[in-house]
Formats: structure tokens, sequence, C-alpha cells
């Protein structure tokens, strides 16, 4: 009876001690998680690759082996960051906590970025010095031929932005950079994704490969043991991550006029008083400022002997229009912002942004045809006022053009 007992306990020992071993051999034949991996993901979901690391992961969308969109998931925050790219592979509008930064100027180490607020502030800081030397990366388009390069670029591009966007940070007058800090400048991932290389790292055939080679313990998305909730767990962050980029989307389109004229904005000459055009429709409206000295700049006279200059006349639509007087060169006065509208049938949405001395601010009007508006008039030396669009209405012939 008692041989028995200590055979039976004997083979409760040993069963254990196999079921041990059995276990550690199970977890170390998976492999062990690398700080990141890279997953096509372009069969199993709208994006093209997701890269995850243990804390941070985002996704790629790619067009012609240039990126597109990007998701990026900030685990420091718990949110995810939408990142919208020009047809140069360029970021040109970032999206965070509704808050949207348009890019523009990339120059060097310096980029111009405009920040809309949700409740309609705007900021717009020229030359923002960063780490990064952007015109290595135009260096880069239509060289780009696997997917190491898509990742590459990728990383590089968008860990250009967190610095670009802490360097703003610190210049800004308002707060309206205060969410950037769900950014972080040096982002590890985004640094080893921008020194991808097919020869170091190879590339996961889906979410199931993936799963199926580490689990996804330890990864920067926490999820349920077992293969099935794994996969599910990681298919459901691609499709909120899509979700959460398409909702980005649409507080841009919602946003259309002011999007419109700080992009406007940005492309075009600034100084110490610069005022923006842009519209809704392709009628042809023009912006008319009259200078302290009397001088109206518009089409038939760009220039006046101040120093203000009309570098954009859109004559097919949308805009922009913009009048400007470069750094240290604007005279003290008073000036005048008009809109006409010189040719079309219809009337028409409008938003012009003035940028004088200091101080910024939006206007919004709607224009019927052959009519002028009277938009703001201030001062040199005073803040710009808040006004009631169309309180004063001119009649004008229409002037040649």
């Amino acid at each position: 009876m008692k041989f028995n007992r200590f055979i039976t306990a004997s083979t409760v020992v040993i069963i254990c001690f196999l079921a041990y071993q059995c276990k550690k051999t199970n977890e170390v034949s998976q492999p062990e998680l690398p700080d990141i991996s890279v997953v096509d993901i372009s069969q199993e979901s709208d994006w093209d690759y997701w890269l995850v690391g243990p804390e941070n992961y985002f996704y790629i969308k790619e067009n012609n082996s240039l990126p597109v969109a990007v998701s990026y998931h900030s685990a420091e925050h718990n949110k995810d960051i939408s990142i919208f790219f020009d047809n140069g592979g360029l970021p040109n509008k970032v999206v965070i906590d509704d808050y949207i930064y348009l890019f523009d100027n990339f120059n060097g180490t310096k980029v111009d970025i405009g920040a809309l607020s949700p409740n309609g502030d705007i900021e717009i800081i020229r030359e923002v010095e960063t780490n990064f030397n952007w015109d290595n990366y135009n260096a880069k388009l239509g060289k780009i031929t696997g997917w190491s390069d898509v990742v590459n670029w990728t990383g590089r591009v968008v860990g250009g932005i967190p610095c670009a966007l802490t360097a703003a940070a610190a210049v800004a007058s308002g707060g309206l950079f205060v969410p950037v800090t769900a950014f972080v400048c040096g982002s590890y991932i985004l640094s080893l994704a921008a020194d991808i290389t097919t020869d170091e790292f190879g590339i996961h055939n889906g979410f199931t490969d993936f799963v199926d080679t580490y689990g996804m313990a330890g990864t920067a998305i926490s999820c349920s043991s077992g293969h099935d909730a794994y996969l599910s767990c990681a298919t459901g962050a691609a499709s909120s991550a899509l979700d959460s980029w398409a909702d980005d989307l649409a507080e841009i389109e919602n946003r259309e006029n002011e999007v419109q004229v700080v992009a406007g904005a940005l492309r075009t000459g600034s100084g110490d008083v610069q005022i923006t055009l842009t519209w809704n429709t392709t009628n042809d409206i023009d912006l008319w400022v009259t200078d302290p000295n009397g001088e109206k700049i518009y089409f038939a006279d760009p220039t006046s002997t101040s120093g203000g200059y009309l570098d954009y006349d859109d004559t097919n639509g949308y805009g922009p229009e913009n009048v400007f007087w470069p750094q240290y060169e604007a005279p003290s006065g008073t000036y005048h912002v008009q809109v006409h509208h010189y040719s079309g049938s219809y009337s028409t949405n409008f938003t012009v942004l003035v940028q004088a001395f200091g101080f910024i601010k939006q206007y919004e009007g709607n224009i019927s045809p052959n009519e002028t508006i009277s938009v703001v008039e201030f001062h040199s030396n005073t803040p710009l006022p808040k006004i009631q669009l169309n309180a004063i209405i001119f009649s004008e012939i229409n002037e040649p053009k």
C-alpha cells in the first residue's frame, strides 16, 4: 500500500516535471519578440503594413511605394494619431485630438506649420527648425522599390513630425500645440523603422503568420490568450485605427474652409502683414487691400510703393489670393481689406485670414455677383477687431482684368 502510494506520488512528480519541461520547451520554441516587427496586412485589411513593437505601433497605407496615410498609436497616451501625406510622400496634415496641423515649405531642416484648434483658433509658425533634413527625403522620391524602402521612408518622415511639432510648441504664442505632447520626438519604434533593411528584417505575411510566430504577448497590443483571440484582437486594432483615421479625415473635410485658407497662407508670401483669401467655387473672387497711404493693391495694381505685393491672383476658383508686406517693411497706419466678386453667376462663401503685427484672425462671409464687401479695417498698433461681415457693402463697377 505504501509502495503504491510512493509510485503514485512519484508518478505525479514525474508528470508535473515533464509538464513543466514541456511548457518550458514550448516557450523556448517560440522566438523572442523583436523590438519591431513588420507585417504585410494588405490582404487582411485596408492598411498595407503594420509595424508593431513592445510599446507603440503604427499602420501604413501606401500608393506607388510612397505613404499616403499613417495611423500611429501612442501607448503613453493610449490614442491614435492620423498623418496624411502629399503626392511627394511628405506629411501635409496631422490630426491629434481634433487639432489639425498643416505642414508646408520643407526647406533643409526647416518647415512651416499651421495649427487649427477645435474652437477655430489659428496659429502659423514659419521656419520651424527641426532635427531632420527634409531635402534628403525629397531626394529619395522615385527611388523606392521594395517594402523595406517604404517602411524606411515612412519611419524617417513620420519621425520628423513630432520633433517639428515639439520645436513649434517651444515658440508658439498660444496653447494650440499642447496636444503634440502625445507624439514623442525621437520615438523608438519610428527610429527602428527608419533603419530597417531587407537583409536585417523579414516581413510577416499577414496577421496570422505573425501571431503563429510570436503570439501577441508582450506587444503594444494587449490581447487575451489563445490564437483566435490574438488574431481577432490584432485585426480589430487595425479596424479601429482605420475608423480613427476616417474620423480625422472627416474632421478635416468638415473644417474645409479653415484648412483651405491656412494651407493657402502657408504656401504664399508672408511678413509683418499677410492677408489670404480662399473661397468655395470656381467664380473669380478678388482680394483688395488698401494700405495706410491709400494705395489699393489688387489684380490691376499688384504692388504698392509701401512694399505691399499681391503674389497670388487666382482666376479659376478656390484661391488663394494673397497680399503681404515682407518682414519689417509694413508701414504703420490703417489697412482696409475688401473682397470683390469679379465674375461668375452665383454667390460664393469665402474665408479671409489676416495675420498682422503679431495678431491673427479669420473672417468668413458670403458674396454675390458684382458685390464688394468690406471685411475688416485694422490699425498697425491695435489687435485685429471682430466684425460682422456684410455690415458695409460697396457697389463698384468691374474693372478690366
